[in-house]
Order: C-alpha cells, then sequence, then structure tokens
C-alpha cells in the first residue's frame, strides 16, 4: 500500500515583510483549508475524504507559529464541534506536492 504524499507549503503572514515560514504534512492541508474557506471558517467535515480527527493538534501547531485561529464553538445534537477561523493575513507562496 503506498502512502499519502503530503504537501509542503511556504507562506508568509504578518508583519509585512516577515521571513517565509514553512508547514508540512497535515498542518499544510490544514493551512490551505483556513486560506481557502477565509472568513468562513473551516470545519474537520470541509477536508475530503473524511474528517482529520487530529484537526484541534493541527491548528494548535498553526497557532504556535504564531499564526492567529479562531475557534468558534457550533452546537448540534450530538454535542459540538470546532470552527477555525483565521484572522492572520496569509499568503501562500508555494505548494510542493509530495513532501519532503
Amino acid at each position: 500500500m503506498r502512502r499519502r504524499a503530503h504537501p509542503v507549503v511556504t507562506f508568509t503572514s504578518r508583519p509585512p515583510g516577515s521571513l517565509p515560514g514553512i508547514v508540512t504534512g497535515r498542518e499544510a492541508e490544514t493551512l490551505i483549508k483556513l486560506v481557502q474557506y477565509g472568513p468562513t471558517g473551516l470545519t474537520a467535515y470541509d477536508f475530503a475524504g473524511g474528517p482529520p480527527f487530529r484537526l484541534p493538534a493541527y491548528v494548535a501547531n498553526l497557532r504556535a507559529r504564531p499564526l492567529e485561529i479562531e475557534t468558534l464553538r457550533e452546537e448540534h445534537d450530538c454535542g459540538w464541534h470546532g470552527r477555525y477561523v483565521p484572522h492572520t493575513p496569509v499568503t501562500i507562496l508555494r505548494v510542493q506536492e509530495g513532501g519532503l
């Protein structure tokens, strides 16, 4: 069985002119989705192929970059889930498919 190849993302965030950052793997996939969804926010159910059950951990790793990402609590019949809304402007400079 082939392992899934994860992307490597090079990005910049504030302040303008800051050095580029690099994230890999699931954190890279999460950053791409956060940029795509923008102020609408992102939930685990927005990922194709099923939710990544460690999404809160990937978001925590991105917050350590430091990127400001708000967690909104959305109630439903079985409890609640998080919607992650990015507040730090991020520009993706490069996406390298296939990982390192």
